[in-house]
């Protein structure tokens, strides 16, 4: 998976590049398009960026926290938006600014970004990767819902007017944006401490975005830590939905072959390997914009 994490300030300017093989840099932020990828890889968080001073919790739960916006429900194929803005972005500048996610002043709609690539090949009204996200959000930033219009907005193709809204957008921008491979033990850690403490130490860690293609959902068993709660143990092939990473519990645990034991060092799958395919205890907590019911 790769999961992208947010850093926020008031102001910031990106360089574009036409060049898939060139990186472009602007006030320290660099990208590049990787060969054969439509998308730019932001740079990778690495171990060297974890206090290792700092001892983990067995739980972390962001979703508490007053930056996180309540889930709702997203219209149209605005999921992308909807994870990376609407709760990821709106949580790391509220929570830089000490402010509650709670009125329509301190939120941000997902499609004034959806709108501008959402009539552009190859989306043409199919969902848009939150990858061209963040590049509005580094040009032109976000509008707040006070400003822009409520979240629950129709699939229309609406603009706002008026100079001095999209001036409002530009305090609203993002500093850069890095992702965390975390196929690997040890890239489930970096994510674990940015979940926990920013990797920075900060008493308030951070939440992430992936994209993955949603299962059959599961429930924990009756002697697992949140007995009964919803789980998915598997994915589809294809990534088709963004959703924001909330938290971690390395307690929570699911049989998955059904052999009456909760392991993560057999060969659960029998495909030969031992991995994190076959983990059966410890998980992820993560929000979706299916509304309350999901």
């Amino acid at each position: 998976m790769l999961l992208t994490a947010f850093l926020v300030v008031g102001s910031f300017g990106q360089i574009s590049s036409q060049n898939p093989a060139k990186s472009t840099a602007s006030r320290g932020v660099e990208r590049s398009l990787q060969k054969g990828m439509n998308f730019p890889d932001f740079p990778q968080l690495e171990s060297n960026k974890i206090n290792r001073s700092i001892t983990l919790p067995a739980v972390v739960d962001n979703s508490t926290q007053p930056y996180l916006r309540p889930v709702f429900a997203q219209s149209g194929a605005s999921c992308g938006q909807s994870a990376s803005v609407a709760y990821n972005f709106c949580y790391e500048i509220n929570r830089l600014r000490q402010i509650p996610s709670d009125t329509i002043s301190n939120t941000y709609p997902d499609h004034f970004t959806w709108n501008f690539m959402n009539a552009t090949f190859p989306y043409y009204g199919e969902g848009v990767s939150y990858f061209q996200t963040f590049d509005i959000l580094y040009d032109a930033g976000n509008p707040t819902e006070e400003v822009y219009g409520p979240i629950t907005m129709d699939d229309s193709y609406f603009w706002m007017s008026g100079y001095e809204k999209y001036l409002s957008a530009m305090y609203n921008r993002i500093s850069g944006a890095n992702s965390i491979h975390v196929g690997t033990p040890q890239g489930l850690e970096i994510l674990k401490h940015w979940l926990h403490n920013h990797l920075d130490g900060s008493e308030v860690g951070g939440v992430a975005n992936f994209y993955a293609g949603i299962s059959y959902i599961s429930h924990l068993p009756p002697n697992s830590p949140e007995a009964g709660k919803s789980v998915i143990t598997t994915w589809l092939p294809n990534a088709s939905h963004a959703m924001t990473i909330v938290g971690y519990n390395d307690s929570i645990r699911f049989d998955s072959n059904g052999d009456g034991m909760f392991t993560n060092h057999l060969d659960n799958n029998n495909d030969g390997v031992v991995d994190m395919r076959d983990w059966e205890i410890g998980g992820l907590k993560f929000a979706n914009s299916y509304g309350d019911y999901w």
